[in-house]
């Protein structure tokens, strides 16, 4: 069986209804029936700036596609393009996605779930293919908000505990779900919410308000499943203070707004991110601690079988808030990175933890021809000025730049130290035993193949950009007086299917103590 979202608005008080925007670039078929092929709204360049009381203006924007199927049978697609191109990609590489391109009409075969990125020549304006498994509702009457066919506008809905969230395929639904002190609740579904209703009054990303697509304080035992979520106003996916909690086949894309993060988690334990696709404007998956939660830490959280596209920020990153004791026992595993942004795999212990016990393994990365250099807005006036550039992002950087330092401006307010932490036993943003293992990189033949990079400025939180130029490679550095880190091994590097050496980045890892390349210690 196989059937697909059809976004159909039947209001009967209002003879305007809502019609969901159709593609103009891409039609698509499936198992030989054409289907709705939806828009949605991506960052055009990487052109980010702090807050500044509105939100992002649309022309640094554009506009992407996007079909959701929802089978459990082999399907063929088929897909129709609008326009002149003389390369087609199915991202991510590493899913071997056979296809057949018949001048116009492209087709391939899926067996099975698949969260694919179709684009032509390079990475703009891309078609999204979500295919998904059914998932049922059995009883409507159990759940307290239950949204079937249709277009939805119910805002900010409040989940207390043992209560839960069911989209139906075919519901589009303009809201965004909060939950505190909340245990047993849930929200799931194969349908989609999309946070365009809500606006941005507040710098910092912590507070009840704006919401974002999901904002959970203090809950326990929390399941999201197979949701789409679009055009968030801040932060996209919020877990603060959970515990025991499953983000699974969810779909995280559409999201263009300053501060779109993908997933945060915060000072949570007992926490798996799996199955699910995320494309954010800024940090995809980012862990992170505060001084509202500063006695919890964070721990057991694993992040697995994911396709990550990261526009301007880090896409496997812990920090750069680091309000805690620590963070142990955290891995990355199976993820496959269309885009990488500023970093691939990032650590910035910012504030007090012990950083310990990570690993990033079975990571597939693509570096692309026609990523460009980040940059940071200073001012109304200013405007992108690198579209000559080829970026390309760090692999590995880890480090402690100081958070606060940063931040504490007229713009940001950020607190001073908030919680008094005993730190007794931790190693005070300290940084050791870290496994980087079986990293896979594709890159475009175009692209200049020095150190496997083209150069890029090196970014340091303390000054914006550091004076000159470096290759983009490994990067581990302390500045905190009195701080090494150690034991990080990094190991099974292969580009293009070819095995690198040392040799072949710029490493720079003067501060940490025990640090190994293949087993070489350098």
């Amino acid at each position: 069986m196989f059937s697909y979202s059809k976004f159909e608005h039947d209001y009967k008080l209002s003879e305007f209804k809502y019609e969901e925007p159709i593609s103009k670039d891409f039609r698509v078929i499936v198992n030989g029936e054409e289907i709705p092929v939806y828009t949605c709204r991506i960052s055009r360049i990487p052109f980010n700036r702090p807050f500044p009381g509105y939100q992002r203006p649309i022309d640094q924007t554009e506009e992407a596609s996007f079909v959701n199927i929802v089978s459990d049978e082999e399907i063929k697609i088929e897909v129709i393009i609008n326009g002149e191109y003389e390369k087609v990609m199915i991202r991510p590489y590493a899913k071997n996605i056979a296809f057949e391109d018949n001048g116009g009409k492209v087709s391939f075969i899926l067996k099975d779930e698949a969260q694919l990125v179709f684009a032509t020549d390079d990475l703009h304006n891309p078609l999204y293919i979500f295919n998904s498994k059914p998932i049922e509702c059995e009883n409507p009457d159990s759940v307290a908000y239950y949204f079937g066919p249709g277009v939805h506008m119910p805002g900010k809905i409040v989940l207390k505990s043992n209560e839960s969230v069911y989209l139906h395929k075919d519901a589009l639904v303009f809201g965004a779900v909060y939950a505190k002190d909340a245990e047993n609740i849930r929200v799931y579904g194969n349908g989609l919410f999309d946070d365009a209703w809500e606006g941005r009054f507040f710098i910092h990303c912590y507070e009840g308000f704006p919401c974002g697509n999901i904002k959970f304080y203090d809950c326990k035992n929390v399941s999201v499943e197979g949701v789409l979520f679009r055009n968030s106003s801040i932060w996209c996916v919020n877990l603060f203070h959970c515990f025991d909690s499953v983000l699974d086949n969810i779909k995280v894309f559409g999201q263009w707004r300053y501060n779109n993060d993908g997933v945060d988690i915060v000072n949570s334990k007992n926490i798996t991110v799996k199955n699910s696709f995320i494309h954010s404007f800024d940090d995809a998956i980012t862990i992170k601690g505060i001084d509202r939660y500063a006695e919890t830490d964070n721990e057991n959280i694993l992040s697995e079988n994911c396709v990550l596209w990261c526009d301007w920020g880090k896409t496997l990153e812990i920090g750069l808030e680091t309000q805690c004791r620590r963070y142990r026992n955290i891995v990355f595993r199976n993820c496959d990175i269309i885009r990488a942004g500023n970093t691939v795999l990032d650590i910035q212990n910012g504030d007090c933890a012990e950083v310990s016990d990570i690993i990033f393994e079975n990571i597939n990365v693509e570096y692309n021809l026609c990523d460009k250099r980040p940059r940071i807005q200073q001012s109304e006036e200013q405007e992108y000025d690198a579209y000559d550039s080829i970026h390309v992002p760090a692999l590995i950087k880890f480090g402690n730049p100081r958070f606060r330092e940063a931040y504490a401006n007229d713009t940001w307010k950020v607190p001073e130290k908030g919680a008094e932490l005993d730190l007794t036993g931790v190693e005070e943003a300290g940084i050791k035993n870290i496994v980087v293992n079986n990293i896979n990189i594709y890159y475009d033949e175009r692209i200049p193949l020095k150190n496997i990079a083209n150069e890029m400025p090196y970014y340091d939180i303390r000054e914006n950009e550091k004076d000159g130029d470096r290759y983009a490679g490994i990067f581990i550095r302390s500045v905190v007086d009195g701080v090494r880190f150690r034991d990080i091994s990094v190991s099974n590097i292969t580009v293009n299917g070819e095995r690198a050496t040392k040799d072949d980045f710029i490493i720079d890892v003067s501060d940490t103590d025990n640090f190994t390349f293949d087993g070489e210690e350098l």
